[in-house]
């Protein structure tokens, strides 16, 4: 079947090479304040540079790791041949299109739908630029779309309107343009020298994202994003059923107290591999459903049950009290009166024979874990998770617990009693797909792989925590670090390196969460995956039909992957603290730098 491009297939095959944003002109001085969504980067030769320094592009540069590398390149570049031969242009050539600022947008409209925005500083040769153009030009002839020329103070606009959409698209100050609405462009040309006094660089919840979003030295980000949620909403909502009353319904949730959302990514410095930051920029005082989010000062110290070879860890310490009371406030102020300790009483308190709140509620003492880990052998599921909650009175949620167990006859015949160390709990009882005996190879290998890959939930005790898993192996790991049998975190150098660096930023300011990674155990599993001879064989089934597949075995089979070290080297923890201060929640995450030999 012969490949018919779209019109917009060209273009999208630009907006996902590079993200990124430029220095002159800036896109935000540019595009107005009714700008819902935004992404920038700076300038994407320096982001490009800039992730060549990083932990990931060091590993990829590395002379063991460039025949893999090379040997992936190669694969797309092969799949990419028959879109070049429709459009004669090159993979690398769309690649290098952009070569300072690129910047995404959405910007809503005053009538009809938002415009989609492309901003992409071209440098000095926009040759591939005008063939791009040409391109969707032929691409609009070919589909019997109509084209229509004009002139936006003497820059050639070209607006393509067909039955695949409509793009506007121009190149104006050595800069590519393209929208979908062509007002949209006009507005931009309109406002070129940056000075508009509505743009989306004034909007104080756009600074605020900004400012927000430094380095540890004050280091500008590479790149930057930003949501105006409500905004969006009212535009997704615009001239739909019902829109009205989504809107009036926001601030009875407390809803319309979010303000904007946004971040920034900083890559290779001084300090740090990589720091992002995302803001959560919110209204005071916070009323609904962000009054819920009530959490307060967290401990750093992991709990004597987290191994040290976990792969995520998070811990936060909430106000249990405080959010009950708000979410019960909440319930009833849309329901009636009394309404949420009315319902927990019909659904729960009687069913189970419990007094939630009491029991439960009022027994959490308000600290939340979060612990990942990585059961062997490596599968698409090898990652195991646990929730704990601490809580006052181990004993009293023991005997809940129980009661509930007691009282829900039919759980009790799907789960079984286990306990590991300190570990008591209940495990779902899992019965084995049957394999019939005359099953084909291939049957038999499927059969074998849904039965790994369900999960097997526990829930119980350990400590003061009552827990949640997805799986035993997992309980067993904890019991054994909370018997004193495997070394724990809390006495890992390398978690209390970044615990520090993290404090260390978070200076005066509350922090109200704390986590904790290993992206090496993630690559570890990426690794074990890729040569794991199920992964082999589903390419090998994938080769005998499709293209792609069969460059991608042929490249794997003649570029190996170098050993788990060659890559783990240049691979150092990473970690996060989420802080609440005046202006909203604010998350910092950190990768630290790693000196490979």
């Amino acid at each position: 079947m012969r490949f018919r491009p779209t019109l917009f297939s060209l273009l999208l095959v630009a907006l996902l090479a590079i993200p990124g944003l430029a220095k002159d002109p800036n896109s935000a001085q540019i595009m107005s304040d009714q700008t819902v969504a935004f992404i920038r980067v700076a300038d994407t030769q320096e982001y490009v540079k800039k992730i060549d320094e990083t932990a990931i592009g060091r590993a990829a540069n590395d002379p063991q790791m460039k025949p893999f590398v090379n040997g992936i390149w190669m694969t797309l570049k092969q799949s990419f041949t028959q879109v070049e031969r429709q459009i004669g242009i090159s993979l690398e050539e769309l690649l290098g299109i952009p070569q300072g600022e690129l910047a995404l947008s959405l910007v809503a409209m005053q009538e009809g739908q938002p415009a989609g925005v492309l901003f992409c500083e071209l440098g000095d040769d926009t040759r591939v630029a005008d063939n791009v153009i040409e391109v969707l030009e032929v691409i609009g002839e070919s589909n019997g779309a109509e084209i229509t020329k004009s002139k936006v103070n003497d820059t050639d606009l070209v607006f393509i309107s067909g039955p695949n959409g409509k793009v506007a698209v121009c190149i104006h100050d050595n800069t590519l343009l393209a929208s979908n609405r062509i007002e949209a462009i006009e507005d931009m040309i309109d406002h070129w020298d940056g000075t508009r006094e509505d743009s989306l660089a004034a909007d104080d919840r756009f600074r605020t994202i900004v400012s927000s979003s430094r380095g540890t030295r004050d280091e500008p980000a590479q790149v930057v994003w930003y949501v105006n949620p409500i905004e969006g909403i009212r535009m997704a909502t615009r001239g739909q059923s019902g829109g009205a009353y989504v809107m009036a319904f926001l601030p009875v949730l407390g809803l319309d107290g979010v303000k904007a959302i946004g971040g920034s990514q900083i890559l290779a410095t001084e300090d740090f591999d990589t720091i992002s930051h995302f803001h959560v920029m919110l209204q005071r005082p916070r009323d609904g459903v962000i009054e819920i989010i009530a959490m307060k000062n967290a401990s750093t110290d992991p709990e004597g049950f987290v191994p040290d070879d976990v792969t995520n860890y998070m811990t936060m310490n909430w106000d249990v009290e405080k959010s009950y009371n708000a979410l019960e406030k909440l319930y009833d102020s849309i329901v009636g009166e009394g309404k949420l300790a009315e319902d927990i009483d019909r659904r729960i308190n009687q069913r189970v024979g419990i007094d939630f709140k009491q029991e439960v509620i009022e027994n959490l003492e308000g600290r939340f874990t979060l612990v990942q880990w990585y059961e062997r052998p490596a599968r698409i599921n090898s990652q195991a998770t646990f929730i704990a909650a601490k809580v006052k009175d181990r004993t009293g949620m023991q005997r809940t617990l129980d009661a509930i167990m007691e009282s829900l006859p039919r759980l009790s015949e799907l789960v079984e009693p286990r306990t590991i160390g300190d570990a008591r709990f209940f495990q779902l009882r899992q019965q084995d797909i049957e394999i019939p005996e005359d099953a084909s190879e291939d049957r038999r290998r499927r059969l074998e792989t849904r039965r790994a890959l369900r999960p097997q939930p526990c829930f119980g005790m350990i400590g003061d925590y009552v827990f949640f898993a997805d799986r035993p192996g997992i309980v067993k790991q904890i019991a054994l670090t909370h018997g004193g049998n495997l070394p724990r975190l809390a006495d890992d150098l390398s978690f209390k390196l970044m615990i520090n660096r993290l404090l260390e930023q978070a200076g005066e300011r509350k922090v109200a969460m704390v986590s904790f990674s290993r992206p090496e155990e993630g690559l570890r599993l990426m690794y074990d995956l890729v040569q794991a001879d199920s992964t082999r064989d589903f390419i090998s089934r994938g080769a005998e039909d499709n293209p792609f597949f069969q460059n991608l075995e042929t490249n794997l089979n003649d570029n190996p992957l170098p050993d788990f070290q060659v890559i783990s080297q240049y691979l150092a923890p990473q970690g996060s603290i989420m802080l609440d201060d005046e202006t909203g929640f604010h998350m910092i995450q950190f990768s630290l730098k790693r000196n490979s030999n």
